[in-house]
This record gives structure tokens, C-alpha cells and sequence, in this order.
């Protein structure tokens, strides 16, 4: 059993302009020294905004910044650990009403269900296996925080699998972007990228 998600859309132009722009704007600011904060924005937000971009633009920019696929990652991996923290203890300070609150951004309850069985079984074990899947294990998560385990606990999990998953695709995107432009949508969207840069050059 694994946590699931409902499957995503195909992009259509809009989708696919909004990733672009996204990663036209991180491109030019790859070199700045507010790059990688910028950045964490992104996979620590996908706790609570899961339409972002985040493999895209994890794939994407290692692919365009072949050099700094090691730095990205762990910021990657850093941020969507003190996410999962955050998350945690917000869920163990305010409860179940925090989920009815926020509404639409919270997993939904089949979501939870999926992975309920799992967390009440293994605790802590089953977030850091559902980590190692390529999406934020959101559901995971707050299952956690609702059985009470303490939020480092919930943090170290998310560290334990997290990596594995970031470093792969970041790696793929660095050492093989050949591969991944085989997905039509992430070798369209490189394309776009590049075309921008040549535009701005």
C-alpha cells in the first residue's frame, strides 16, 4: 500500500507557461545570493499548495545548472523537512479543526484513510517509506501529527526517504536530461526555457 494521488491534469498551455516562468525567473537568479532561499519557498510550500511545480522545477533546474545538482537537492530535501515540521506542529497545536480550517488545501479524507492504517501499524517507519515515493507524503504527515508523534519525529522520517527521491531526479536532470525529455511535457517546457534564455542573451 502506498499513499496516493489523484492524478494530475495534463498540462495545458497555461499550466505549462506558468512552470516556464517560474524557471526563466530562477534561472536568471541561479548565480544571486537569494537563489536558494527563493527556491525553498517552493517544496516548503508544497505541504500546503500541492499544484507547484516542485519535480518540475527540481528536474529542470539541475538540468539547466548541470554544476549545482548537489546544492539544489538539499535544498530540496532541507526545505521540505522543515515543512513537514511546520506542518506537524501546527496540526499538534490547533488538531482536526486546523484541517476543517484551511479546507481545500488540507488532504483530503480518502487521502488520510489511504495512509491511516499504515501511520496506527509502523508510526514514524511508515512516513519515511512513503517519503522515498517522488511527492511530498502530505497525508502522511498529518496522519502522524493527529496519532501524536512529536514533531522532530515526523521531521527526522521525512529526512530518512526524502533524499533518495530528491537526489534522483536532480541527478537525472543533471547527468541524463536525455531521459527526461522523453516526457513531452518537460522537454517542451526545457525547450521554452531555453528559448527564453537565447531571447534575453
Amino acid at each position: 500500500m502506498a499513499e496516493t494521488r489523484a492524478p494530475a491534469p495534463a498540462a495545458g498551455p497555461g499550466g505549462s507557461t506558468r512552470t516556464v516562468r517560474l524557471l526563466l525567473r530562477l534561472d536568471r537568479a541561479a548565480h544571486r545570493r537569494w537563489f536558494l532561499p527563493a527556491l525553498a519557498v517552493f517544496p516548503l510550500s508544497d505541504y500546503a499548495l500541492p499544484v507547484l511545480p516542485n519535480q518540475m522545477l527540481l528536474a529542470g533546474l539541475s538540468a539547466l545548472h548541470p554544476r549545482r545538482w548537489r546544492v539544489i537537492a538539499l535544498t530540496f530535501v532541507t526545505a521540505s523537512v522543515l515543512g513537514a515540521f511546520l506542518v506537524a506542529t501546527a496540526v499538534h497545536a490547533a488538531g482536526p479543526p486546523l484541517l476543517e480550517t484551511v479546507g481545500a488545501v488540507a488532504p483530503g479524507q480518502a487521502e488520510l484513510k489511504e495512509v491511516a492504517g499504515w501511520v496506527e501499524r509502523h508510526g514514524g517507519w511508515a512516513l519515511a517509506v512513503l517519503a522515498l515515493l517522488p511527492w511530498t507524503p502530505r497525508a502522511a504527515v498529518v496522519m502522524c501529527a493527529l496519532a501524536g508523534i512529536p514533531p522532530w519525529t515526523v521531521a527526522l522520517a521525512v529526512l530518512a526517504g526524502r533524499p533518495l527521491p530528491v537526489t534522483l531526479l536532480a541527478l537525472a536532470g543533471a547527468r541524463a536530461p536525455g531521459l527526461l525529455r522523453r516526457s513531452r511535457r518537460i522537454d517542451r517546457v526545457l525547450r521554452e526555457v531555453e528559448a527564453g534564455r537565447r531571447a534575453v542573451g
